[in-house]
């Protein structure tokens, strides 16, 4: 190990968004020191990263165990963060963990707002920013104040809830008031606070983000854009695959500016936008702040390791950016790319899958073992599915 990267890094999850951070900071000779409640997953046999078994992702006992393992270190670690639960648990009892850990977030309240669509769209306003029509919706009745909305609508939790997102959609494009009324009854009970947005015409595809990451005096140190090429589910969901998209750097970078700079956002943070397919405008759909997501690993597959961009700009070191001149690559997370396709499949998919080489997330050859758990995990369901269909056959 390179005497100049003795400083740690913890990283709070360890699932497909960890296992990424993980490998690109091991690959600078950092020491990785993984946190999470179940290593299970195939991710978490990576052997990149230490494993340390903590009993909370959220709440005070993540920083109760946070305080107790900060004891195992000579210098003060970085840490990074990989779920927007942990975020909120770390904004909140930032002056218990500020002397014992280095990380760079904004003033509480600003995070909070960023998080919840409402404040979204308050500082889209605020910035100036291209943002579809929206409406926030608390109760049965506030829908109606959406007549005028040009359908289809996407109707979606104002913030994230892990108990929603366990049980319903993490969001719904529909046709009309009386469909949202029928699905805000299902969910009011859970989650009461939603957003109805206009629909952006285009496919996953025309989808383009920003990840950047912000120092502490407001400056970018690295940044890196990206494109969907799947999501899952289909037109609401998360990134399956992704690629770079340089030719939209420069609008991106300008609205970005513009909205970080107006809520003075320091840290980690990431812009999501659409490209309508009638206008070409570029409209914005929200953030990802204080936090790495899937997204990050695309960057790094480009050259821009932008988790050590972090970790540089933590520790007071220069991180010098990426040229961009590597050749661009397509980062899929499998099964669930191949499900996206098989439900909604489009000529401008399907043109840059097979004009680019893809890279799986769990694959690695220098780091096998998430990517052979997997594929034994694959091989003991279908073992234990065709063992069931014979047993229900005999019984018969």
């Amino acid at each position: 190990m390179t005497s100049e990267n003795t400083i740690p890094a913890v990283v709070l999850g360890l699932h497909v968004n960890g296992l990424g951070v993980a490998r690109w900071l091991d690959k600078e000779n950092i020491p990785v020191y993984a946190c999470d409640v179940d290593f299970s997953a195939p991710s978490g046999s990576t052997w990149t990263a230490k494993k340390i078994k903590i009993r909370n992702m959220e709440g005070m006992e993540l920083i109760e165990d946070l305080i107790k393992l900060r004891n195992q270190f000579d210098q003060i670690p970085v840490l990074f963060i990989t779920m927007e639960r942990t975020v909120r648990t770390i904004s909140k009892y930032r002056d218990k963990l500020k002397n014992l850990y280095r990380f760079t977030m904004p003033d509480h309240d600003v995070l909070m707002e960023l998080m919840d669509k409402k404040g979204v769209l308050k500082y889209a306003k605020q910035s100036g920013i291209d943002f579809p029509q929206t409406l926030n919706v608390n109760q049965s009745s506030d829908i109606d104040g959406a007549t005028n909305f040009t359908f289809p609508c996407i109707f979606k939790p104002a913030t994230q809830n892990l108990v929603y997102g366990n049980k319903f959609k993490k969001a719904y494009k529909t046709n009309s008031l009386n469909e949202i009324k029928s699905i805000y009854e299902e969910v009011n009970s859970i989650q009461k606070d939603m957003v109805i947005q206009e629909w952006i015409e285009g496919t996953d595809s025309d989808i383009y983000f920003l990840l950047e990451y912000i120092n502490k005096n407001g400056d970018v140190v690295a940044d890196f854009p990206g494109r969907k090429v799947r999501s899952w589910p289909p037109n609401v969901g998360g990134t399956a695959s992704c690629t770079s998209a340089y030719d939209l750097l420069d609008e991106m970078r300008e609205a970005c500016c513009k909205y970080f700079k107006a809520v003075n956002f320091v840290g980690a943070a990431g812009m999501e936008f659409k490209q309508d397919q009638r206008s070409k405008k570029l409209m914005m759909i929200e953030p990802t702040v204080a936090r790495t997501d899937l997204q990050h690993e695309v960057a790094m597959l480009h050259g821009e390791n932008l988790v050590y961009a972090q970790y540089c700009s933590e520790i007071g070191r220069e991180y010098k950016c990426s040229t961009g001149n590597l050749p661009q690559k397509i980062w899929k997370y499998e099964p669930i790319n191949r499900y996206s396709r098989s439900l909604v499949n489009n000529p401008a998919q399907d043109q840059l899958e097979k004009k680019y080489p893809s890279v799986e997330c769990l694959t690695r050859i220098d780091d096998p073992l998430p990517f052979i758990y997997h594929l034994s995990g694959m091989f003991v369901e279908k073992f234990t599915n065709l063992f069931i269909k014979i047993k229900r056959r005999i019984r018969r």
